[in-house]
């Protein structure tokens, strides 16, 4: 369905390593859909940065690998979209989503404001620009820190829980009619708002189709899910997703809800 991840995998890469990549990778990944590097610059990702599970079947990768094929998708992009984080009826915020093999850009207007993540070796470290300002690291006392007005977080924005160590596989679930992993993964530090994060992943695509964040009393605080995909031109990646702040509180109501759109490629 996908042909173009076959060029981007290694030239000696095995049958079956090739089947359970292509099969992980095929489609939308996270926010934010699923990019052929070398389609739009000619080069594929160095060998060296693919994952390796010769050998395995999918139902044979522990959590930590389905983990790191879902990070690895990142390095695959190689696009600009055009977005909108809408709050509300007042709060309507316009952004450029630029996804790059090396790095993935939020860029905001009124006032100049870059969010950057840093990919190259895994290392997903997060920078910020404000008013053409030089690029520094986000502190980590704003990870959980909601983006202008909205009920995305940098937290939310950089995916850090994707990055946590000793993840565990506590089931195999549905999510509208799709079957999925559910991983949780806990901080192994006290910086951000989310002690654990439940993620489902969906088995078929490796989309992640849904993520709740708990505090250290185990509350559910944020929630976010897909809601739609559709094509951008030859790509198919998720257009529409649901971020929610959860009120922490017994019974868990939602104080407010944000809309994040993809709405068009940028030329």
């Amino acid at each position: 369905m996908y042909p173009h991840f076959a060029r981007l995998l290694p030239v000696h890469t095995s049958p079956t390593k090739m089947n359970i990549l292509r099969t992980i990778l095929f489609s939308a990944l996270l926010t934010f859909g699923t990019v052929s590097a070398q389609e739009e610059t000619g080069e594929a990702p160095p060998a060296g940065n693919a994952p390796s599970f010769a050998g395995k079947s999918i139902d044979q990768l522990s959590a930590d690998e389905v983990l790191k094929l879902v990070r690895y998708s990142y390095t695959l992009y190689n696009r600009d979209f055009s977005g909108l984080l809408r709050t509300g009826f007042a709060t309507k915020v316009p952004f450029l989503m630029s996804l790059k093999p090396e790095s993935i850009r939020f860029i905001f207007d009124d006032p100049a404001q870059i969010i950057y993540l840093d990919t190259r070796d895994n290392s997903f470290a997060l920078f910020e620009g404000v008013g053409g300002a030089e690029m520094k690291p986000v502190d980590p006392s704003k990870y959980d820190q909601q983006i202008r007005g909205t009920d995305a977080t940098y937290d939310d924005l950089s995916m850090r829980f994707l990055y946590w160590p000793n993840a565990k596989i506590v089931k195999l679930d549905r999510i509208k009619s799709r079957d999925c992993w559910l991983v949780r993964v806990r901080n192994p530090a006290r910086e951000g708002a989310y002690a654990t994060v439940d993620v489902w992943i969906d088995r078929g695509s490796g989309a992640m189709v849904k993520m709740i964040g708990y505090n250290a009393q185990g509350r559910p605080i944020r929630r976010f899910e897909v809601l739609s995909g559709k094509k951008f031109g030859d790509i198919w990646m998720v257009d529409e997703m649901r971020i929610e702040t959860i009120s922490p509180a017994a019974g868990g109501q939602i104080k407010s809800s944000t809309r994040m759109q993809i709405k068009s490629t940028v030329e």
